[in-house]
């Protein structure tokens, strides 16, 4: 399926530099308010051991990177105008800030953990702002926002639904249609709202925002890069919010992990982001090695990475549950028609069938389906069986 990450927050969070660690784009930025003003765009990974290993093949990669045995899959990734508080009304880049973001799957709020940005982007003394309130700011002005959305027509919908005997489910599913929240979403949004969809004319414009409060964490989840991980009044910000959000945020340093990309690429250390190892090269000037030196202290020893592709992994991964499925023609080999081996592999919703993702592929195949066979063990695969993380399959379809 093709996957859209919305790097989303307030002004100067980092959401760009953000951007460019992890999608080596090189994207203006600044420490003043909106920077971004139209959508920087650009390709993630995430990343999984390849298959080649435990297979003990060589692969060739068509549409990911293998890299030492770490297979890297591209996700697209989206960095939107900074939102500030009133952004629902339009305040600041706000309006065009949530039109940018209905597309996304899921979102990426890029906080200043240090808490040294105000509620509108502005630089303040280090410590002085608590970044808890920027995570609720943006998850109030969302919902505010849907909710702006259906209170438009909401009377004249729930007299409808009342004379026609129609259902409120359907008419905010119709609204949202847009957004990638689907009818199921919205279903069991009102559910842990504890609202009675049968009485949709007597809910408040409260109950409304709890609604579509519900609806985002749903069809829209969002994951916090707790940024600026390495100074000095991070820490404590980080470890008392991870207590009441838990693995949901994840200690980053957006602006670490392009430095050592830039020194990679000089040839003056060995990194990789996936791991965190760091080996420094002879020709590295004594100041560089200060700076690594800081590095190693400051944030690979306390937290073992950058995070910056772990924060892309658990929000594909871990939040909204994609699996990446390898499919192959040849099941001795692992190739494709072509004799290349393991050359593509999809990311799908947990829960797909082989003959789901027989329709991703190719709708040919999807029509003229027969069955599936898991490469690894030669066995069958029926049009029911739902495919598990890191499969290999092949598709047997009708000439």
């Amino acid at each position: 399926m093709g996957v859209l990450v919305g790097i989303v927050g307030k002004p100067s969070s980092g959401k760009t530099t953000f951007l460019n660690a992890l999608c080596g784009t090189s994207a203006k930025t600044a420490d003043y308010p909106f920077t971004t003003i139209q959508p920087n765009q650009g390709v993630g990974f995430v990343t999984i051991p390849c298959a080649c290993q435990e297979l003990n093949v060589t692969c060739n990669p068509n549409n990911s990177e293998c890299i030492d045995n770490v297979r890297k899959i591209p996700v697209k990734v989206i960095d939107v105008a900074g939102l500030v508080p009133g952004a629902y009304e339009g305040k600041g880049m706000g309006n065009q800030f949530l039109s940018d973001l209905t597309q996304a799957d899921i979102l990426i709020h890029v906080v200043d953990i240090s808490g040294s940005l105000n509620e509108e982007g502005e630089t303040v003394d280090p410590g002085s702002h608590d970044p808890m309130k920027d995570i609720h700011f943006l998850e109030y002005e969302i919902a505010a926002w849907m909710r702006g959305i259906l209170i438009k027509d909401w009377g004249r919908a729930t007299r409808k639904i009342k004379t026609e005997k129609g259902n409120i489910l359907d008419f905010v599913t119709e609204k949202f249609t847009g957004l990638k929240i689907t009818k199921s979403h919205i279903y069991e949004a009102i559910k842990k709202a504890e609202l009675d969809p049968s009485n949709a004319a007597e809910w408040t414009e409260e109950d409304i925002l709890n609604l579509c409060i519900n609806a985002q964490k749903i069809g829209k989840p969002i994951i916090i890069a707790a940024n600026k991980i390495d100074r000095p009044t991070s820490k404590d910000n980080f470890e008392r919010i991870k207590k009441e959000l838990g693995d949901t945020i994840i200690p980053t340093s957006a602006l670490t992990d392009i430095v050592l990309s830039n020194l990679v690429n000089q040839g003056k250390i060995n990194y990789t982001s996936e791991s965190g190892k760091l080996d420094s090269k002879s020709d590295i000037l004594p100041k560089e090695e200060e700076i690594l030196k800081k590095i190693k202290t400051e944030i690979l020893e306390p937290y073992k990475t950058t995070g910056i592709f772990d924060t892309l992994n658990k929000a594909v991964f871990d939040v909204i549950h994609l699996i990446p499925i390898y499919p192959v023609a040849d099941v001795t080999h692992f190739s494709d028609n072509d004799g290349k081996v393991l050359p593509d592999v999809f990311l799908v919703k947990e829960g797909t069938t082989i003959k789901e993702f027989a329709g991703i592929i190719h709708q040919d195949l999807l029509k003229n389906f027969i069955h599936g066979i898991d490469a690894r063990n030669n066995r069958k695969i029926a049009d029911k069986h739902e495919l598990k993380f890191g499969d290999i399959v092949r598709i047997v379809a009708a000439v």
